[in-house]
């Protein structure tokens, strides 16, 4: 049983042990994950794909055995009929003009040109397909649910920073009044800080937008159309990541649905090509017959056979010739699609890889860039409560540090993204991969309110821009633009 099929199962005996005790309890990662992958509709058909490939192959295993009818019928003719075919040399059967008869046809493919082995094959690799199609899917929808999960939370933390920074420019506010009413401050001054508090405020409304679609986004994907519970946190284990890129390209070669799913559709056109070919040989069937009859009188005539039939093609107008020429094609472009799927994926391994080690790089640079926008507002603050500067340079750098700090976050979701991207590019993502420890929620408040950076992305990391979109595992963006 393959781990795509084992998270399944888990999952809907999860649903079914939690219920709905824990509605009012706050939403894990990996529970969120858990009900995806159990409720999720998209994911739900995968598996009915993979239910309906695997009665498939119990089809052509059926194929070998012998077929057996009962055969039943009444019938009156227009003149009298013989009831029964000639039972005894001199002696003529009776004739009738009803005639019934039950009876049982048995039939046994002896030979048939090798269809009944490529049906078997075909069978097996068409359930490997869908398999490996349910195991991609589940992939994708664990990549997604994490994505909008994240940053669902993310933007849920921001909104303190945001209250936070409206709070201190309305304290300003209120100072640089005071001072203007004094002809201690000029009108502009005023003029400028509103200015940047009316955009502080608007900032705020749209990460109470964001987060309310990112929710509407998740609950979609876990396939709930009830408000979710509160959000706990999000972590993402010490996993093991690939060491090298040819170590990543190698995994991904062994493990990744998509390419596994290729090279067995391309199975799957080479045994079409063998069933195609068999079409031209010879058939050989045993067949055999039990049938009893009887005239209008009811009296009933036994009768039975035997026997060997062979069926073999000599012509029709070509058809067998350009089938098999099809499924050749169609075996052809296959091969060439597990090329392309391949060159994809070594690409996209490419970039993950090296996505992870510029986003690490980028997380130390925004927790610097984020110290120092701290300590550039404290200077600032100093300089312009001593007169020594205006109002413009306090709100540069005021507005520094919120650029600071929104870099910090994104930076923070790269780390935790491009690696859960890197898992998903070798296919062993994995909802396991996602553990929130037993307190690690009480810390990520207390953090997301703290000005200084947060942890590395191994521990906790919030993600993504207050107006970003969330990029999803098929390539789609959901969100509201960029940040401004």
């Amino acid at each position: 049983m393959t781990r795509g099929r084992q998270s399944i199962r888990a999952a809907i005996l999860f649903a079914v042990c939690v219920g709905s005790s824990q509605a009012a309890d706050q939403l894990t990662v990996r529970q969120a994950m858990d009900r995806a992958l159990a409720a999720n509709p998209s994911l739900r058909s995968q598996a009915i794909e993979l239910r309906k490939q695997e009665l498939e192959k119990e089809i052509a295993r059926g194929q070998h055995w012998p077929k057996v009818d009962l055969n039943a019928g009444y019938t009156r003719y227009a003149y009298p009929s013989l009831v029964t075919p000639i039972r005894e040399a001199g002696v003529f059967p009776p004739l009738d003009r009803d005639v019934a008869y039950l009876g049982l046809a048995l039939s046994m493919p002896l030979y048939a040109g090798g269809r009944l082995v490529a049906g078997d094959s075909l069978a097996e690799h068409g359930r490997q397909a869908a398999e490996h199609g349910l195991r991609g899917a589940g992939q994708d929808l664990l990549f997604n649910v994490a994505a909008a999960y994240t940053k669902a939370l993310h933007l849920r933390d921001l909104q303190d920073s945001a209250r936070a920074r409206i709070k201190a420019l309305e304290a300003e506010e209120v100072h640089v009044s005071r001072r203007l009413a004094q002809g201690r401050a000029a009108k502009l001054e005023l003029i400028r800080l509103q200015t940047q508090l009316s955009q502080a405020r608007h900032d705020l409304l749209a990460i109470e937008q964001g987060e309310r679609d990112a929710l509407s986004l998740l609950a979609a994907l876990l396939g709930e159309s009830r408000e979710l519970p509160p959000l706990a946190g999000v972590a993402l284990s010490r996993v093991s990541l690939p060491a090298s890129r040819e170590d990543a390209l190698a995994k991904a070669m062994r493990a990744r649905p998509e390419l596994l799913r290729a090279r067995a559709l391309s199975e799957v056109a080479t045994d079409k090509v063998n069933i195609a070919r068999g079409e031209q040989r010879p058939q050989v069937n045993l067949v055999a017959r039990t049938q009893e009859s009887a005239g209008g009188d009811l009296k009933g005539y036994s009768d039975a056979m035997i026997g060997v039939q062979v069926s073999i093609p000599l012509f029709d107008g070509s058809i067998r010739g350009n089938r098999l020429a099809q499924a050749d094609l169609e075996r052809r472009r296959s091969e060439l699609l597990v090329e392309e799927t391949a060159n994809e994926l070594a690409s996209e391994v490419e970039r993950a890889f090296g996505a992870v080690s510029e986003s690490r790089a980028r997380q130390g640079v925004a927790d610097q860039g984020e110290r120092e926008a701290v300590e550039a507002q404290r200077i600032e603050t100093a300089r312009y409560q001593a007169g020594e500067s205006t109002m413009t340079d306090l709100l540069s750098a005021e507005a520094a540090l919120w650029s600071a700090r929104v870099n910090r976050l994104q930076a923070g979701y790269d780390v935790i993204v491009s690696q859960a991207r890197l898992l998903r590019a070798i296919g062993e993502l994995s909802a396991q991969d996602f553990e929130l420890p037993n307190d690690a929620a009480s810390k990520v408040s207390a953090e997301n309110r703290n000005t200084a950076p947060l942890a590395r992305g191994e521990e906790y990391v919030p993600f993504h821009r207050p107006y970003g979109s969330v990029t999803l595992a098929n390539g789609s963006r959901v969100g509201q633009g960029a940040l401004q």
